[in-house]
């Protein structure tokens, strides 16, 4: 077989960089003649994008590599991302994967691919952590600006995966988000891994309040949304900048714990009353924002009273969506070493708990929006039903047609499902 006539099909876990970063292999892939393998067709290559942040999701790395091993036998699996970083060894042992390359190897990935030398034109994304052209099919085009993190959380393995903080610039930002507009996105997603460290790893360079206000002015772009955002790189300047017409009033703010003394043996730098002032000065300087958080449970040495506190916490901020995992502990983190680890039913009560109350306050924050028009872009169409998400991050159902999809539109909500808004166009 030809190497045009080769197809591929990607795979990909964890964070929106992890999508972007797929969206660049895709395009080298095409570069060299390949095509993505059309619905139901199986395709030559099997390329899977992993995510190591967590034990689940190391889990969840190996069954889709066996899986996609299974649904394609005459496939060859190669798997790449962070977790073939951190862990080569338990990757190779996964049933069916035929090569395992870490994220900095994608130059001998792509030998391996086209089995020899690379031709000198094309996409060359091991030179770099950014460019692309367009984000395929999907209706919300992610612009990663930003690369690695060195904050030292003691439980966090993406400094050794994903490097030092590096920064694109500017011009070059600018540049790509220029590209999606024409293409048409409605909306485009800044991501990066520690994306409110934008800028300080050039001397003099933009802020990510710079940046925000930059990216807003772009003319014919629909709404600009910021991904996660660590609590102590919210100033007063990003929140003027997130205060234009074309930014979604959302931020996400990683709580992780609300106990002093967790916040600290993570090696989070701030404090609870910190976390919350920053929350405080959102709501006053944004109209209505939505703060949406991660929450970890049982971080060695977690007591009951910790977990209360957290608890206690996340009542008084009053977030619109919380997303809860346990602690699992990263190998190579200074985490994995300490004392005082929960036993496993623990962990699953104290999840339950905030999972709970989660579910009560996302469905207050639905609940508000009745009556109220809201703008939708729409991502998905079946049996009539269209789903997406407000400009504050609440997913929104509608009956309505497929041409709908792909653009921003205004809906009145009519009720509320659980923490869904039901509306009509």
């Amino acid at each position: 077989m030809s190497p045009r006539e080769s197809t591929y099909r990607i795979g990909t876990l964890g964070c929106k960089a992890n999508f972007y970063d797929s969206r660049r292999l895709a395009e080298a892939l095409e570069a060299l003649g390949w095509r993505e393998a059309a619905t139901g067709e199986a395709p030559d290559l099997c390329l899977l994008n992993t995510c190591a942040v967590t034990a689940g999701a190391a889990r969840k790395s190996r069954q889709m590599a066996a899986r996609m091993a299974r649904e394609y036998p005459d496939s060859r699996v190669l798997v790449t991302g962070c977790y073939a970083s951190a862990c080569p060894a338990e990757v190779r042992a996964t049933p069916g994967v035929c090569g395992v390359w870490g994220r900095r190897q994608w130059r001998e990935l792509l030998q391996d691919i086209v089995g020899g030398a690379l031709p000198p034109d094309g996409p060359r994304p091991w030179e770099s952590d950014f460019g692309i052209s367009s984000f395929g099919g999907r209706t919300r085009a992610f612009l990663k600006v930003q690369e690695g993190c060195a904050a030292g959380c003691t439980y966090c393995i993406l400094p050794r995966v994903r490097g030092r903080p590096r920064s694109r610039p500017i011009e070059d930002a600018l540049a790509e988000a220029r590209r999606l507009v024409s293409g048409g996105y409605p909306e485009i997603v800044l991501t990066g891994i520690h994306l409110g460290w934008y800028g300080l790893d050039r001397p003099g360079g933009p802020s990510l309040a710079d940046l925000v206000r930059a990216l807003a002015g772009l003319p014919g772009l629909g709404r600009l949304r910021l991904s996660s955002v660590e609590p102590m790189d919210v100033d007063d300047g990003l929140l003027e900048a997130m205060g234009h017409p074309a930014v979604c009033p959302h931020l996400h703010l990683a709580l992780q714990s609300g106990d002093p003394e967790v916040l600290q043996r993570m090696g989070r730098p701030y404090s609870p009353q910190q976390f919350l002032e920053v929350v405080e000065s959102a709501r006053e300087k944004l109209d209505r924002p939505a703060i949406t958080t991660d929450v970890m449970v049982g971080f060695p040495g977690e007591t009951r009273e910790a977990h209360e506190r957290t608890l206690q916490l996340c009542r008084r901020a009053q977030f619109s969506r919380m997303h809860i995992f346990p602690f699992s502990a990263r190998p190579g983190t200074v985490a994995a070493t300490m004392p005082g680890r929960l036993p496993p039913k623990a962990l699953k009560e104290r999840s339950l708990r905030l999972r709970k109350l989660g579910r009560t306050m996302a469905e207050q924050w639905a609940r508000s929006f009745i009556g109220t028009e809201v703008r939708v872009v729409f991502e998905r169409w079946r049996d009539g039903l269209l789903s997406g998400y407000s400009e504050r991050y609440v997913p929104v159902l509608s009956y309505g047609g497929p041409e709908a999809l792909g653009r921003i539109s205004a809906v009145t909500v009519t009720a509320a499902e659980g923490a869904k808004l039901r509306a009509e166009l």
